[in-house]
Parts: C-alpha cells; structure tokens; sequence
C-alpha cells in the first residue's frame, strides 16, 4: 500500500485549518444584524449621535430601544408613539401634551446631504444597514410638518465619533488559524530540507 509522503499530509491538514478559520470568520461576519446611525437633536440644540447594532429585521422603533437613551413611548393603537427622549417631551399616559412640539422623524437622504421627513412611523420603517436616522424635538408648520431637523452626519462620520471598538477573533478562530500556519511552515520546512 501507497502512503502520502509527510510534507502532503502537512499541506493537507494546513489547508483544512485555514478553510475551517475562513469559514469561522464568514460566520460571524454575517450574523444577521445591522448597524443603524442614530442623531437626535434636542430641545436645548445639544446633539446625541451613536451607532446602534440591532438584529437585521429591526425597526426604527427598535433602534431607539437598543440605543443608549431615555426613551419614552406609547402605544397609540396605530403603533408605538415616541413620547419623550431625554428631557424633551411628555410622559407615557398624556404622549402628547404639548400641543406645539413633537418629536420629528427623519431619514438621511441617500446622498448624505439632506433629511428627508418620514412618512411612517417608528414602527412602520426598517432601515437598512448603514441607514441614518434622525429625530428632533420640534414645532410644525401650516401643514404640519416638523420645522427642525437634527445636524446631517453621514454613516462614516457616525461611525468615526463612535470610535468602534477593535472586534477580537474568537479564540477558537485564533487556535484554527495558528494551526494553519504551523501546517504551512511545517511543509515549507520539509521542502527545503
């Protein structure tokens, strides 16, 4: 019977340790969430920005759950309404108590450049991932509409305030990939000596 010289099974073995580690990368990479940029813009003209990791189905409303604020809201039998944020607003059992102000909601246009007045509520609309969302304690118009928008960030700006943490291979990850490289050493060793 034929065996395998060594330095083969070497290569063998290196190359099943580095498809293991790439196919453990590619997992966590598609996790099934999203990242959603967050800018609200309160009554005083202070400014809260974040980055919020939420599961990849995740409403707007469930943005501002995950994000890292004082939210109040209601359900107004149309979907959650967005009562209070921070300071500004009302309480849950009177939403809407101040009958000159309301909380605008707002989409980052696709260029980056402008916010455009959701038409939806909170509930009503999934960004995607890289989406921006905006909101600010505002009067309305004639017809309505919010008359104060929240600063325009892009993602990439967000994402850059944010400073987002360095992602740690796993060390299971760390172990296949370690032992794929040992592998290709091992056999680049054998075929020189």
């Amino acid at each position: 019977m034929r065996t395998l010289p060594r330095h083969r099974i070497y290569l063998v073995a290196a190359l099943v340790l580095l498809l293991l580690a790439v196919s453990s990368l590619a997992v966590g990479a598609a996790d099934g969430t999203k990242r959603v940029g967050l800018v609200i813009r309160y009554s005083d003209g202070s400014v809260h920005t974040e980055v919020v990791t939420v599961p990849a189905d995740a409403t707007t409303f469930e943005v501002l759950q995950a994000a890292n604020i004082n939210l109040v809201w209601s359900d107004s039998g149309f979907g959650p309404a967005v009562c209070k944020i921070g300071n500004d607003g009302c309480p849950a059992d009177n939403c809407f108590c101040d009958p000159a102000h309301f909380w605008g909601y707002w989409h980052l246009n696709a260029a980056g450049t402008d916010w455009e007045s959701s038409t939806v509520g909170v509930a009503g609309y999934t960004p995607n991932d890289g989406d921006v969302e905006g909101f600010a304690w505002t009067g309305f118009d004639a017809n309505y509409n919010p008359v104060v928008k929240p600063p325009v960030y892009t993602f990439a700006e967000l994402l850059a305030m944010a400073q987002a943490p360095v992602q740690i291979p796993e060390p299971t990850t760390l172990l296949l990939v370690g032992g794929g490289l040992a592998g290709l050493v091992g056999y680049a060793r054998r075929r020189r000596s």
